[in-house]
């Protein structure tokens, strides 16, 4: 290949272009050392099937239902809206109010470190697919403004290194045990932070090598989380987008280049132009109160001109838990009759107004408790484990001892999990631990002040260490009697 040919197919960075023209001058040879790292996951599409390392997700599995019925789930990616693992808010005036409420301040390296602990629980109950995103999402769910800063682009749309240094220690744990992670890159209410459509095009090129350049072959791409809600640039509404779509399809390293989509709101079906460029189609179930409309949604993307075979996969949809109709069951909501339709489905969990204190509860409401602390979230994830096969995770609590200072730990196992060790958490530092065993012990002397409890227990799925914990409860002796959380 001549100079000409190398730099036509060369990622569009100037910097990297420079680079690669000084190779080919010198005779040298560019490695990038993070790239070079053995990676372990590769996804890739088969048709509308997702593969990993060569195999269709959930290899041969079928969910049968009491009733009988039988419901291919191969190549599926079950997934979940998981989108602030490596928020920060910039702005000082507005970051005080993500402080956590055990230690009263914000720690985006905790939330990070704590997202990517969870990650094993999680992939124990069948969850393969996640989405996170350089640019977050609502930290309250819902949001009409957004005065918080949160965006792993500069304002010419170069990376910030401390973002992209915590979404790689995500995307190696990721890796490790077999995920993929669905990676968002622009949000409506932070896009406007990028100065103009050169610095969007210019972050999208920069995301993208950053990638590619450090080896994942676990990412697939998500360009905006919905198209055709208020973005700034013109380039990231849903007329325009696939511009983006295209640019990074166009960019490879060793021969390799990311599958990408992006999302609408709510209820609506992507244009032509979006499914004609895509790798996958991205839906989701915000709003969609009756699953029959999930069903018609999946069929009108079928039935386009413009769609050729390939996955459709929801990834985001919070109607389940929050419309009384719907439930968890085995029918009737949008997890089960998307999954009937041969379509991936992920769930999407924030506090509500009347939830704002409730630390344990949303995986999108900032500060994150990222372990599954809450009731609809182990509704959620015991659905999964019985449609995927997959063993779940081993109850864990915590109650008060009859001593002021012990706490009494109930691990119960599931599927012959073995619990290697048990800790105590106050106010996120480890006060106390045990080794071995299981059901009921008694651990820990707590200290007579204002703090918060949780317990740790860390077990091995074969090789797999697995971290889970209680729920976060508030010293219930402070400053009198009654168990708070």
């Amino acid at each position: 290949m001549n100079m000409k040919s190398i730099l036509s197919h060369a990622p569009a960075s100037p910097v990297t272009r420079l680079l690669i023209l000084l190779a080919c001058l010198t005779g040298t040879s560019i490695v990038s050392s993070a790239g070079a790292q053995n990676r372990q996951t590769v996804v890739s599409i088969e048709g509308e099937s997702f593969h990993v390392n060569g195999l269709p997700t959930y290899d041969g599995r079928t969910w049968t239902t009491s009733d009988g019925d039988e419901h291919s789930i191969e190549g599926l990616l079950m997934n979940a809206r998981l989108v602030q693992g490596v928020f920060d808010d910039l702005n000082l005036e507005t970051r005080g109010q993500w402080a956590y409420p055990d230690t009263r301040r914000w720690d985006p390296d905790r939330n990070t470190n704590e997202f990517a602990r969870a990650l094993a629980g999680w992939r124990e109950h069948g969850l393969i697919g996640f989405t996170v995103n350089l640019q977050g999402g609502c930290p309250y769910g819902y949001c009409r403004s957004q005065p918080w800063e949160n965006s792993a682009f500069a304002p010419d749309g170069s990376l910030r290194g401390a973002y992209m240094e915590r979404l790689a220690r995500i995307l190696d744990r990721a890796d490790e045990l077999g995920m993929i992670a669905i990676l968002g890159y622009f949000y409506f209410g932070q896009d406007e932070r990028l100065e103009d459509e050169v610095a969007v095009v210019r972050a999208v090129e920069n995301a993208t090598e950053w990638v590619l350049e450090h080896g994942y072959r676990n990412v697939i791409v998500e360009i905006n989380n919905e198209c055709n809600i208020a973005y700034d640039h013109a380039i990231l509404r849903c007329d325009r987008v696939d511009e983006l779509i295209e640019r990074v399809q166009s960019i490879e390293r060793d021969g390799h280049s990311l599958l990408v989509s992006t999302s609408l709101g709510g209820g609506s079906v992507p244009p032509a132009n979006v499914v004609a460029a895509s790798d996958y189609v991205l839906l989701h179930g915000n709003g969609v109160r009756d699953p029959e409309r999930i069903v018609e949604m999946i069929r009108s993307v079928r039935s386009m001109d413009a769609y050729a075979p390939m996955p459709i996969v929801v990834n985001e949809d919070d109607q389940p838990w929050r419309v009384e109709e719907q439930g968890w069951g085995e029918h009737g909501n949008n997890f089960v009759v998307a999954v009937k339709q041969g379509a991936s489905w992920g769930y999407f969990d924030f506090r509500r107004e009347d939830e704002a204190t409730e630390y344990n509860l949303g995986h999108q409401s900032v500060p994150v408790n990222w372990q599954i602390t809450s009731d609809r979230q182990r509704d959620f994830f015991e659905l999964l484990a019985e449609v995927t096969g997959s063993p779940g995770t081993p109850d864990i609590d915590l109650e008060w001892g009859p001593d002021f200072g012990v706490v009494q730990v109930h691990v119960e196992n599931a599927d012959g999990a073995r619990v290697d060790r048990v800790d105590l958490v106050i106010n996120d530092a480890v006060v106390a631990s045990t080794t071995g065993g299981s059901g009921r012990l008694e651990i820990g002397a707590m200290p007579w002040s204002e703090h918060w409890v949780r317990v740790r227990a860390t077990y091995h799925r074969g090789d797999r260490a697995v971290v889970i914990e209680s729920p976060a409860y508030k010293n219930p002796w402070w400053p009198y009697g009654g168990r708070g959380d």
